[in-house]
């Protein structure tokens, strides 16, 4: 009984191991096959404060404190990265 006790909390830790290494190695391969965009459009740290508003391009909801943003006829568009930017120019 002690025996089949000790078998099975050994089981559990191995398996949390395992599961913890294989989710490490993939993250860092699925790093290897994304695109080269800055940090900030990978969803680095958020600005802070400033209302939420919708991107037009994409549909992610984003800061009015961000950087990137575009004005036209006197109304403000924000963005979550240059390239949706860019492509609302379009």
């Amino acid at each position: 009984m002690v025996r089949t006790f000790l078998y099975l909390i050994i089981a559990i830790f191995l398996i949390t191991f395992i599961r913890a290494a294989i989710g490490l190695i993939g993250k860092g391969v699925a790093e290897l096959f994304q695109p080269d965009v800055p940090d900030k459009a990978r969803g680095g740290a958020p600005p802070e404060g400033g209302e939420l508003r919708q991107d037009p391009v994409c549909g992610i909801y984003v800061s009015t404190a961000t950087r990137v943003r575009k004005t036209i006829d006197g109304r403000d568009f924000y963005f979550c990265s240059e390239s949706c930017r860019d492509k609302f120019r379009a």
